[in-house]
Parts: C-alpha cells; structure tokens; sequence
C-alpha cells in the first residue's frame, strides 16, 4: 500500500511542471526597442498558451537592421521536437534581398534552457523594397496535457538603396529549400501519434481556462491564461479583457481599411482578423512605421487650427452671460419629448427671435428636480456661452426665472439625435449603420471642435458620444454635460468620494489624481472613437468601475474593435499614452483623422 502510494505521489510530482506551461517564445527588450520602440519583453507564447493577437500583425524592420531574434525555452520535462520554415516573395526579393539565414537547424529540439536563435535578412542596397516574410515555427508536444504549438510570425523587411546589410563573415546557415519557394506558404508535417489525443483535449485545456477566470480575487492573474476562452465568448461580450506584454495593433501606411459595420452583419468567424477581444498593454511610446500617418503628426507641429485665436471679448462673468441669455418664457415652446431621466429632460420646440421662429432643442428638468440640479444644468450651459463654432453647441437662450424650471435653448437642425443613441440604434440594427469613411469624419469633427474649445482654453472634462448630436447628414456637434449624468447614468460610476464621475472614459490622472487637462480629454476622444467603431458600445464593460484605476495604471486598454482599421486603432492607442504629454494634440489627432479620411475616400 505503501509502496502504491509513493508511486501516486511521484506520478504527480512529474505532472506539476507540464500543469504550468510547456514551452515560452519571446523576443527581449533589447530587441522590442530595436524594432517597436518600447521598453518591454514580448511574448509569443507564454508557459503554453499563444498570444495570437501579438502574431497577428505585421512587425516593420528597417533597412538598417538585418538580424532578428528570438528566444525560447521548454518547460516540460519532455523534449520538444520543433519545425522551422521561412517563405516570402522571391521574386519581391531578386535584388533587393539575399535568402534570410537561420543559425539553427530547420529541424531540431527547443532547449531546456533559455536561449536566442536569429534569422537574418540581409539586404543587397540594390533597391527600395519592402517584402513580406513569413516565419512559421511548429512545435510539437509529446505530452496528452498540451497542444501542439503553431505560430507564425509576420516580418515587413524594408530594403532602401544604398543601405546594405550583406555581412561576409557568415556566421549563419540557410533552411533548407528556401531558396526557391515561392509565396503562398510553408506545410509542416507534425504532431505524432498523439496528435488525435491533443485534439480530444483540447476542449478540456479551454475548459480549464475558463475555470480560472471564475474567481474574482484571481482575476488578475487569470487574465494572463485566458487566450483561449476569447472567441467562446466574444458574441456576448467584445471586450474580453487580456493583457499582453507589448503594445497593441500598430497602425499601418499599407492600407488595411476594412469596413467598420455592427456585428450582426459581420458575425465573429465571418472575417479572419487578428484578435479583436485582446487588451492592449501600452508603455509610453505608440508604435508606428517611420512612414506612417501617425508618426507624421507626433512629429509634427501641423494643426487645422493654428490660426484660431481667444476669443478676448468673451464674457465669462455667467452673471452676465445669463443676463445676455435671458429670453421671456413665451418665446419657447416645448413640442416632442426627446430624452428623459430621473430629473433632466431634452426637448424639440419652436423659439421665436424676433419675427422668426426657430426649430431647437431645450434642455430642461422635471418636477423632480432639486434646486441645486437645477443650478447646475444652467452652471454646465453657461460654459458654452459665446463659443461660435459648427461643432460646438453653445447656448442661443435661456430662461432661468426663480420658482420655475429653467429653460435652455440651442440651435438645432430637424432629425438631430443623441450620438450615443444613434450608433446603438445602428449596432442593433434598427438603422443603417455608417460606412468607415463616415464614421472616421465624426471623429474628426469632434476632434475639431475639441480642437476649438482647447485654443479658446476651455477644458471639457467629458468627452464622449452622449455628450454629442447629430444630424441626419452626419454632421456632429459636442455638447456640455448639463444633463449626462442623469440621462445616461449607467456611464457615470460613484467610487466612494461622493461623486459620479464618467470613470471608464477618464484618464488615468484625472481618475486617480483630479487632474483635468487637455491632454486628459484628449484621452477621453480616443474612447470616443472607439464607441465609434464599435457603434457605441461601452468600453470596458467586463470591468468593476472600482478596478479601472489600476487596470489603466497596469497597462490595460480598451480592445481593438471588430473589423476597425488598424490606422484607426493605432490613433486610439496614441491617445492613450500613460503619459500626457506624449499623447496627441487635439489638433494633431485631427490632422491625422482628416487625413486618414481622405485616403478612405479613395477606397470603395
């Protein structure tokens, strides 16, 4: 009995390490910030599980620089047989770029030990070429426990004239048969005869997953194991928070410019796309090709609004500006109840100006309303007061008599709506959603007004898509905050100081330490187009509002949405730089959507 029981205890003494992961992939910080600037280890695959998002986009490398490098270790106690196969274009290649070499063998075992293997792309400086490489690494597992390891890593290699990266000592030894293949991909033959058993468990291995993210308190660290449970849930829920030690989808000068549209027409599976429900961890730096869009505004001072000045004349006493507001109340008619909260209601009427008579919106409260919500409705309206822009709405009139509700009148063209309700409307079907091109004009036009608020040195504090209108000709126009809090409460969260604030759009300064600025609501756009790609969800949305501090300080970031272009995304990202001052202008941010527009413009 004894004896059985010894060899119970050994028997799973020999299973713990094949419980914790198989196998790591990696690329070091030294070769993250040679390649994408940042500061950061990168892992492909992680004690087993694979980081598909990570090998779902194209890495850039420059002309300067010819080796690339990996490492990896085996975890298990089993050696695991590895298959290495490297494709690209070679007729791309002729003169720009010798064969890529390998400094291991095409067959082989991944070490016990944690050790770096390089691939060359040695360039001739022939030419200017770009080609793209494809590196398929398959590792095969001998253990019932695991899967079997496929990746595929994907390589942009920019050749340029004159620079040449030919080394003559070669160190190096090329895979063989790739000197004359041909795009169109690599097959591997491997596995073994457990492969059929790796097969059956591979729901079990995605079941287990699922079992550690059940638990609040382990949240955090299941977060690291849950690459599988993703695609499982991804029709409910979008937003499947993962974090991956890199920067997010980078944005590409290629142009990837798929067609942002709701999920009922595009169901998950209907389009192949890089993970779209992994959480981007983010340093300090936003990755872009030297030639892309992005980086030309980063570096660039370029505004559409250089040339706007302060409005010195403005009265800012709201004493005054209430005075020059005020209107008699039989001026205003209230026709169509637009919206309506616990104490705030929006209207369609009719003001008469003189002999005209206007059609607008009117903001009010119900009988319900305190003194104090009252006062702050016309407090947030007076904000606005002579700030004349086509994407701002500042108000035209008020009526703010004592003992009566106060009335707040704005210009407003037929068929305006909430933009938040606009874009739900579209995702659940019940309006034609808007195309890419469509929706990354919005951005900008928020952008823009943005633009003008922070030149008139305005800070806005809320910037979101329910702080916004828009008419039936898609023109947008961004509002104050008087009545959000009570309109849309589910967006508003109370963190114990008494106060709701807007935390799931705020930066992580301004949420953590109060600190309003600029920089913070430019932030705060960057989950405005986010809401826009996804056409209006909430960002998010898996998470306790009491969490969201430390998850933005942690690295986290709203996912890359379904089907959103990778341009777009790589703008989001730039707006949510840790620090503030490297995030975007609100100028910069809108020379980047306007351009980004109009190359969607030459697209069908």
């Amino acid at each position: 009995m004894a004896s059985k029981r010894l060899i119970f205890i050994w028997a799973v003494w020999l299973a713990l390490p094949l419980a914790t992961g198989h196998l790591n992939v990696l690329i070091s910080q030294a070769e993250v910030m040679k390649l994408l600037g940042l500061d950061a280890e990168l892992y492909y695959v992680r004690d087993g599980v694979v980081n598909n998002y990570a090998t779902g986009f194209v890495v850039p490398v420059p002309a300067h620089i010819a080796d690339l490098e990996f490492m990896w270790q085996g975890l298990g106690r089993k050696p695991l047989p590895y298959v290495m196969g490297i494709d690209y274009d070679v007729r791309a290649a002729r003169t720009a770029m010798l064969p890529p070499q390998v400094n291991i063998s095409e067959r082989g075992f991944v070490p016990t030990t944690q050790q770096t293997f390089r691939i060359r792309l040695p360039c001739t400086g022939a030419v200017n070429q770009e080609i793209l490489v494809l590196i398929q690494l398959n590792i095969s597992s001998a253990d019932r426990s695991n899967k079997d390891v496929r990746l595929l890593f994907k390589r942009n290699k920019i050749c340029l004239a004159g620079v040449s990266t030919i080394v003559t000592r070669n160190e190096t030894a090329r895979l063989a048969g790739d000197a004359g293949r041909n795009s169109g991909g690599v097959i591997f033959a491997a596995g073994g005869c457990a492969a059929a058993a790796l097969l059956l468990l591979a729901g079990v291995a995605a079941a287990g997953t699922l079992y550690k993210r059940g638990n609040k308190a382990r949240h955090h660290d299941s977060i690291h194991t849950s690459y599988t449970t993703a695609a499982y849930q991804y029709g409910s829920h979008q937003n499947v928070l993962l974090r991956l030690d890199t920067l997010g989808r980078p944005p590409s000068s290629t142009g990837s410019y798929a067609t942002i549209a709701s999920l009922h027409k595009f169901p998950f599976g209907s389009r192949r796309s890089p993970s779209p429900y992994a959480t981007t961890h983010i340093s300090d730096h936003v990755y872009a090709k030297p030639e892309s869009r992005v980086s030309y505004y980063a570096a660039s001072n370029l505004t559409h609004v250089s040339q706007q000045t302060i409005t010195k004349d403005r009265v800012t006493d709201p004493a005054e500006q209430l005075r020059l507001l005020t209107t008699s109340r039989s001026n205003i008619r209230l026709e169509i109840l637009v919206q309506e909260g616990t104490f705030g209601r929006i209207y369609k009427g009719v003001f008469k100006r003189g002999d005209t008579y206007e059609e607008v919106l009117v903001k009010t409260v119900s009988d319900a309303a305190s003194a104090m919500q009252a006062a702050l409705l016309v407090a947030e309206g007076l904000r606005f007061f002579g700030l004349v822009h086509a994407n701002v709405l500042s108000p035209m009139a008020a009526c703010a008599e004592e003992a009566r509700k106060p009335l707040l009148v704005y210009c407003c063209v037929s068929h305006s709506s909430n933009l938040k309700r606009y874009l739900t409307s579209c995702r659940l079907g019940q309006q034609t959603s808007p195309a890419t091109r469509e929706l990354v004009d919005l951005g900008a036009q928020l952008a823009c007004g943005l633009s003008f608020l922070h030149v008139q040195r305005v800070v806005h504090a809320d910037i979101a898509s329910r702080n916004c209108i828009v008419d039936e000709k898609l023109r947008l126009k961004l509002t104050d905050t008087g009545l959000s809090r009570d309109l849309f409460p589910d967006d508003y969260h109370c963190l114990g100081d008494n106060e709701n604030r807007p935390v799931k759009w705020m930066a992580p300064e301004a949420l953590l330490h109060n600190q309003y600025t600029t920089a913070a609501d430019v932030w705060s756009l960057g989950v405005t187009l986010w809401e826009l790609a996804t056409l209006g969800s909430s960002p998010l949305a898996e998470l306790d509002p009491a969490d969201v501090g430390a998850f933005l300080t942690g690295g986290y970031r709203p996912a890359q949405p379904h089907n959103c272009p990778d341009e777009l995304y790589g703008l989001m990202c730039w707006c949510w730089t840790t620090s503030p001052a490297a995030r975007p202008t609100a100028p910069q941010l809108l020379a980047a959507l306007h351009d980004f527009r109009q190359a969607l413009s030459t697209y069908i």
